[in-house]
């Protein structure tokens, strides 16, 4: 059986890092991160968290907090069993998309790395 093509504007990349998620309800929650992309991240299921609730996202890079991170705006777009996925709503922070951009090229196939991500 084959898959469906994927129409991502973005390809995702699987990471195992922890993830800091804010609600402007004041919330925390930590999780770990499943996949990511240039536009939006997908975690372990965090039923707490409700569709279409902007959030503030930081993948924590190393293991303290105090390492280096991703930071970014989004909106929880899905949340279910198979996880929870954010869409990065405003433009990263050259700092953090820099980091991001290494990071998705580092982990992406031989045959799909691009000279530049973006």
């Amino acid at each position: 059986m084959t898959q469906p093509p994927d129409h991502r504007a973005f390809p995702r990349v699987p990471i195992g890092y922890r993830v800091k998620i804010v609600t402007d309800e004041e919330m925390i929650s930590y999780a770990g991160a499943r996949n990511v992309s240039l536009g939006g991240l997908l975690f372990e299921p965090t039923p707490a968290l409700k569709v279409g609730h902007p959030c503030g996202i930081a993948i924590l890079l190393t293991a303290k907090d105090t390492g280096k991170r991703i930071v970014a705006r989004g909106q929880i777009v899905r949340s279910d069993a198979l996880g929870t996925a954010v869409q990065f709503t405003r433009p990263l922070d050259p700092a953090s998309l820099a980091l991001l951009e290494s990071l998705v090229q580092s982990l992406l196939p031989e045959g799909t790395r691009m000279g530049a991500c973006g």
